[in-house]
């Protein structure tokens, strides 16, 4: 990989170490990396991009190749070399998640922009209705729990239409740099990388790492609390983290895994899951509620 590296950018290097399919090295005392690339439209909108990028730290750089393109094919596999910031590796913290990188949407970035949700959420739904039912037969067992997690998805994009109509946007409400699922396991790397870089509503990464903590059992209460008192959100955001909290994305993602993996579906880890869930949203709809004032679904937070 060197004489490749050295022949598409000139660099004279002698040491390389690769980790998880990256390779990374130092020239002229600079940090880079390459790594594979499958966005190949980062090649029409990077330099877009990059122009506003420059006004926030730490966001990686994507270096041109001798052939002055971002994407370089080697041993038929697309890569970019990403020149990175002063920053070190870490696995991220909710502190670290940002929502105030605001971002003009000029035409060629626009491709980027996942706002709003309510189709996306109308078409996941209707993907799976339509799944069970010509796959009916062999997953009569899932039938009241996938009834019930699109039942609560359903309730998700109501709440949702409902934010939209009923609430005013204001300036913190603008669409800003956001990442796809922003994960408790997400690192620092993963987070400045401009092609892991989407465009939504603030709310969407902040809502993705809290049900991810929810996921994998680490849900606190007290950091989100922490974080929401440091992170301005409209009531009109408040109302999105909601909604995108309660929508059960890691069930259709579990799903979709079993079905492209041809395994078997553990009824009692979904029977356990939905169990936590209810609380789960319980306690966030509950907070929410208390704190914000905003409107809540009542039998979420009906007490038993």
């Amino acid at each position: 990989m060197k004489n490749f590296i050295n022949y598409y950018y000139g660099f004279n290097i002698h040491n390389i170490y690769f980790s998880n399919e990256k390779y990374f090295f130092y020239n002229d005392q600079t940090k880079y990396v390459l790594k594979p690339c499958y966005n190949s439209s980062i090649s029409i909108y990077y330099q877009e991009l990059s122009y506003q990028l420059e006004k926030y730290r730490y966001f990686f750089s994507i270096i041109l190749n001798r052939e002055n393109n971002y994407i370089t094919w080697i041993e038929n596999k697309p890569y970019i070399l990403l020149k990175l910031s002063n920053i070190e590796n870490e696995k991220i913290s909710i502190f670290d998640i940002k929502n105030d990188m605001f971002l003009d949407i000029g035409n060629k970035i626009s491709t980027l922009n996942r706002f709003p949700w309510t189709r996306l959420w109308e078409n996941k739904i209707d993907y799976f209705e339509e799944w069970l039912f010509i796959k009916q037969d062999g997953y009569k067992k899932i039938y009241p729990l996938f009834h019930y997690f699109i039942g609560i998805a359903e309730n998700a994009l109501l709440y949702l239409k409902e934010s939209e109509r009923e609430e005013q946007k204001e300036p913190s409400d603008q669409l800003v740099i956001s990442h796809d699922r922003v994960t408790i396991n997400y690192e620092l790397y993963d987070y400045y990388d401009p092609a892991n870089i989407i465009i939504d509503h603030a709310s969407r990464d902040i809502s993705e790492y809290i049900k991810s903590m929810f996921l994998h059992r680490v849900w606190d209460l007290d950091l989100v609390k922490q974080y929401l008192e440091n992170h301005y959100f409209s009531r009109y955001g408040i109302r999105m983290i909601f909604a995108r909290i309660l929508f059960p994305s890691f069930f259709f993602d579990y799903l979709e895994e079993m079905i492209t993996n041809n395994r078997d579906i553990d009824l009692l880890y979904l029977e356990s899951r939905a169990d936590e869930f209810q609380t789960f949203i319980k306690d966030i709809g509950l907070f929410f509620q208390e704190n914000y004032h905003i409107p809540m679904i009542p039998w979420i937070i009906k007490k038993v």
